[in-house]
């Protein structure tokens, strides 16, 4: 299949290079239904690059991880539909430095050798796995936005089943896969920098329903992730680059293993990167009630190693419904869902603070060294009506998350002309 390059017309000439379509942090390796080990077993992962390509890379992570595994085999394929069934044409074995099976030691993360599988905007990859001999619960990106797929414990490699019959199981998490890189004429990565609203959570909902009345999930939707918005406007821009999402569930800014710990590792190890959009303070103002200086302090920290290595940077302001979940009488109830509110007030004190963190990013952050521009994602989703509180149809409906939609809606408020110049 013959992939017809994109004509580009914004930002700087492509040059030949990687770029990372595909990411998946590691977020725990802890024993779960989705991730309780077992032996000889096989996994198909799908995911929607952020670009087409011909060559391709797959990582894969150990990283959590306290035995050694082993990879007996491993594909990349194009996915057909929305099953487990991939399009044996566009189907190739993954070898590492030659090998076409690998011991990871704990800790360790790989990247295959270059295969040239060829695909086209907005179709979906698989990535099918054998997992050789035993292996405990393994490093873990936790998602409900794909549909995954998995044989029984001990039926062995079905890596080469290209119907998917044999992975009948379905599944959400991915298990050691940790991105895919494509080689080609591009611009560079981009990255989105957070917690579960980057990562997407509530995106496979639809918004048929206004808050307080509950959205539910479409099963025909998903990949409307931050990363997957972003890289459909960048693309009808005439831009030419990765989209790499590096948004964890539940992950605060500040603390051990949130996004102040995670910057060097998660964001400024995406290959070629150019960008990121930090977008965090939320999981810290809702579950920690903290100050609104705490989390520009740690906006700050994460600022400066992004500059020091180079990096462009915008940042998010905090979308409404990030109150303290802590405060007797201002959270919001099934009898009073605006409680809390601005409007009449008395305010959440959560709220207080998360309007005060985006004061300060709109007027003083927005000139720290390495900013280059400020994503409004608070203006795009306020409800003019409750302030403190998100369009009711952009409403996931768990009053913390937008729906498929309202991720598009605060996507289109990234400055696409500030994320890599002219």
């Amino acid at each position: 299949m013959t992939v017809i390059p994109q004509v580009v017309s914004a930002g700087p000439t492509p040059q030949t290079m990687w770029v990372a379509v595909w990411t998946a942090n590691a977020q725990n390796a802890t024993s779960s239904s989705q991730d309780p080990g077992g032996s000889e077993q096989s996994f198909r992962f799908i995911v929607l690059p952020t670009t087409d390509a011909t060559q391709e890379r797959v990582h894969f992570s150990n990283r959590l991880g306290t035995t050694s595994v082993t990879i007996g085999a491993a594909r990349l394929a194009v996915a057909v539909d929305v099953g487990p069934a991939i399009d044996p044409k566009r189907d190739a074995a993954l070898t590492f430095s030659g090998a076409t099976s690998i011991t990871l030691a704990p800790g360790q993360e790989i990247v295959s050798d270059p295969v040239n599988v060829s695909y086209n905007f907005g179709e979906k990859l698989a990535v099918s796995m054998y997992m050789k001999g035993s292996f405990p619960s393994l490093t873990e990106h936790a998602s409900d936005v794909q549909f995954n797929f998995q044989n029984a414990s001990g039926a062995g490699n079905a890596t080469s089943d290209t119907s998917g019959a044999s992975m009948g199981t379905v599944m959400t998490d991915w298990l050691l896969l940790s991105g895919i890189d494509a080689y080609g004429s591009y611009q560079g990565s981009v990255a989105i920098f957070g917690s579960s609203s980057v990562d997407g959570h509530a995106s496979n909902y639809g918004n048929s329903n206004s808050y307080p009345t509950a959205n539910v999930a479409i099963t025909s939707q998903d990949n409307d992730r931050p990363s997957d918005w972003l890289a459909r406007q960048m693309r009808a821009a005439g831009y030419r680059v990765g989209v790499s999402n590096a948004g964890l569930l539940g992950n605060a800014a500040a603390g051990t293993g949130g996004g102040v710990d995670r910057m060097q590792h998660d964001v400024l190890g995406v290959i070629n990167l150019k960008t990121v959009i930090i977008y965090f303070g939320g999981i810290d103002l809702r579950g920690n009630c903290v100050q609104a200086t705490d989390v520009e302090s740690s906006l700050s920290n994460m600022v400066q190693q992004a500059n020091a290595a180079g990096i462009r940077v915008i940042l998010a302001t905090i979308p409404p419904s990030e109150y303290c979940t802590t405060t007797p009488g201002l959270v919001p109830t099934t009898e009073q869902p605006y409680l809390g509110d601005l409007i009449p007030g008395p305010e959440n004190p959560g709220s207080t603070q998360r309007r005060a963190v985006n004061d300060w990013i709109r007027s003083t952050a927005v000139s720290l060294p390495g900013v280059v521009g400020v994503a409004d994602f608070d203006k795009a989703l306020a409800d003019p009506n409750h302030p403190d509180f998100m369009i009711p149809n952009l409403n996931s409906g768990d009053n913390f998350h937008p729906n498929g939609v309202g991720y598009g809606v605060q996507s289109s408020s990234i400055p696409l002309d500030k994320i890599l110049g002219q």
